[in-house]
């Protein structure tokens, strides 16, 4: 079932509990459990706090401690792209850039360097860390929708960041995210998930 996030939001946290139980029991037998959405790695890893001195809290601690981003999964297994691709090359003869967008909820789940170390090793794309990269681009889930004028107001800084990088590709790690940057960066530059990139591009041997 879902992870809970955007049922979360609304207040229902009857109806969050319900599916985290679900959820709960579903997941016990598994050794790791891998996320690409950033939203739902903070979801699962924060059962322990939904449970809190409740008789799932437990297994709700358990479980936290076998949620992967994937991430954290291929920068742990140190896995490498399986397509080798020549290199991409800018009109100035450089390799293209990629920087990173780091999004709230991935944050808040601890995961940080992960992706970074990812992009870092990217053979055929050169990583630029962008300023502001830890702000949010201002997606939000449904605040784009409901929010639409306060939310691109907010974009805009990540717009000049990501212009300043000098980065052809925007690498993140959050469905949500992607939204609002691909709407944003029409002509500008490729967004793309992070998993996305690393199976496109070899790493660095």
């Amino acid at each position: 079932r879902c992870s809970g996030t955007p049922i979360e939001t609304y207040g229902l946290r009857d109806l969050v509990k319900e599916g985290a139980r679900e959820n709960l029991a579903h997941l016990a037998s598994y050794a790791t459990v891998i996320t690409s959405c950033a939203s739902c790695t903070l979801s699962l890893k924060d059962y322990a706090t939904l449970f809190h001195g409740e008789p799932e809290e437990a297994a709700a601690i358990d479980l936290s401690k076998r949620v992967k981003h994937i991430s954290e999964f291929l920068v742990e297994r140190g896995m490498s792209s399986a397509i080798m691709p020549s290199a991409r090359v800018s009109a100035d003869g450089k390799l293209e850039k990629v920087t990173y967008h780091s999004s709230c909820h991935l944050r808040a789940a601890g995961v940080s360097k992960a992706p970074r170390d990812l992009l870092a090793s990217v053979a055929d794309l050169e990583f630029v860390e962008m300023q502001d990269a830890d702000r949010c681009a201002g997606g939000a889930g449904t605040y784009i929708v409901k929010n639409y004028e306060t939310s691109q107001k907010i974009f805009q800084r990540k717009k000049r960041a990501i212009q300043e990088s000098g980065a052809q590709v925007v690498a993140t790690s959050c469905p949500a995210c992607m939204i609002q940057l691909k709407n944003g960066l029409r002509g500008i530059a490729e967004v793309k998930h992070i998993a996305q990139v690393m199976r496109e591009h070899p790493l660095r041997k």
